[in-house]
């Protein structure tokens, strides 16, 4: 059976290669020019020119992440070649509404991506399913969100709208933070935007997912340090750290989710995420991602206790190992400070000594070989490197373990505290 990974800048290429290695029929388009240097020398790739052609032999096509509509030359490029409006909002999701009809396809639609962009319509929804939502209000102009703040004695939390730069995403650490930084840094950085700003709830944040295939098959979930540094210092960078666990049954989060998976089960295959703050057993909802999750998603494939091709194949039925798997990410300096041509100028080359089969959970992202293993620098992301263990602390020990033995000609960077931070917050989530 031939798959198809439509991918935007390659999270989904780890997953690829190690379904290569299992005998699968697979190959991979990459959206993203920046990215299309990553894996040369380790698998081939599918080329725009020739994606119509290997869509044709397909059978099962996957889309590893939404894709908002930028307007870039390939964007444009895409969404002509199915015969869609470059107007979209998305790209991937009515990319993969138009190949619905000869395939099954796996990881996007047009709706979810749409819940996932409009915060309004995605918190609308987890009302309707069952959440509570902090308070929040929806500002043009930064003067006006500003002007709200003026004089409060309360905390909040500062969003972007359509979810785009996710660096501008903020969380006050105390009274009066934002006002300082919308005055004296969002208005030279950006100008006036559309944004949101929500009420601060204090409690323990945690991320539980439904995987759907014609309804719920079953939850995991995930608590993430979404920040470069130890303490949650340095940008928000989507994720660095991982702690992931499979749930069963019950939960005060689980009922809502189970709504939403029969909700979305007729025009959706994959998972659907909210991301939530729970205090005093009740789940405040934050937002939707209903798609692959990264790097959660090398987590629970940590815990596969099988072949991935199968875990895809199979509408996600598979045997996982009990326990916790957790992950730690790789990354060149300066990145993420500085512009996309400094951090290719130093991240591009770097060498990994040693062949990527000698780093089985090593989730490899900017590399290539040619003679030998490289940093590609594309953005100087090396990878990802999980594993799992019966406790949290077992899980994590050996992720230290092995982020040691990866031979790096740098100075990666990564986090030390996945453990401290998710034993603390799994014991909140017990009495949450």
């Amino acid at each position: 059976m031939r798959i198809v990974f439509i991918s935007n800048s390659g999270e989904s290429l780890p997953i690829v290669w190690r379904m290569k290695g299992e005998g699968t029929d697979v190959g991979i388009y990459i959206h993203s020019p920046q990215y299309r240097k990553n894996y040369n020398g380790i698998i081939g790739k599918i080329t725009f020119g020739n994606l119509r052609k290997e869509l044709k032999t397909a059978e099962v096509v996957i889309f590893d992440i939404t894709r908002p509509n930028e307007r870039t030359k390939q964007d444009i490029a895409l969404l002509k070649t199915f015969g869609l409006k470059v107007s979209s909002p998305s790209v991937f999701g009515p990319v993969a509404d138009k190949l619905k009809k000869d395939h099954k396809v796996i990881g996007a639609s047009a709706i979810t991506e749409e819940l996932e962009l409009d915060r309004h319509k995605g918190i609308e929804l987890a009302q309707k399913m069952g959440f509570a939502v902090p308070e929040m209000h929806t500002f043009k102009r930064l003067k006006d969100g500003a002007k709200f703040l003026e004089g409060r004695k309360d905390l909040w939390v500062f969003k972007p709208e359509n979810n785009q730069d996710i660096d501008l995403t903020y969380v006050e650490k105390f009274r009066g933070e934002l006002l300082t930084k919308i005055l004296e840094e969002y208005t030279k950085r950006v100008g006036d935007i559309e944004f949101i700003l929500q009420r601060k709830i204090d409690g323990t944040e945690v991320s539980s997912e439904v995987w759907i295939a014609g309804g719920p098959v079953h939850y995991n979930q995930t608590i993430e340090n979404k920040r470069l540094m130890d303490s949650d210092l340095g940008p928000a960078i989507g994720s660095q750290s991982n702690t992931v666990w499979l749930k069963k049954g019950g939960g005060v989060i689980i009922g809502p989710l189970t709504k939403m998976a029969n909700y979305l089960k007729s025009i959706y295959i994959g998972p659907c995420d909210a991301n939530c703050i729970v205090k005093g057993g009740v789940p405040y909802f934050l937002e939707w991602s209903p798609r692959f999750g990264w790097d959660a998603l090398y987590c629970l494939l940590t815990l596969l206790n099988g072949k991935i091709t199968d875990f895809f194949l199979k509408d996600f039925k598979a045997d996982f190992y009990e326990g916790f798997a957790a992950s730690e990410r790789l990354s060149i300096p300066p990145y993420p400070y500085g512009s996309s041509e400094l951090r290719t100028m130093y991240a591009r080359n770097v060498s990994i000594i040693g062949k990527l089969k000698d780093y089985p959970r090593f989730w490899a992202q900017d590399i290539y070989d040619e003679g030998g293993l490289k940093c590609a620098g594309a953005d100087g992301i090396l990878g990802v490197v999980a594993a799992r263990g019966k406790s949290v602390e077992e899980a994590w020990g050996r992720v230290y373990n092995r982020i040691k033995r990866i031979k790096v000609c740098s100075y990666p960077q990564y986090r030390t505290d996945g453990l401290s931070r998710a034993r603390k917050r799994i014991e909140r989530l017990k009495v949450a």
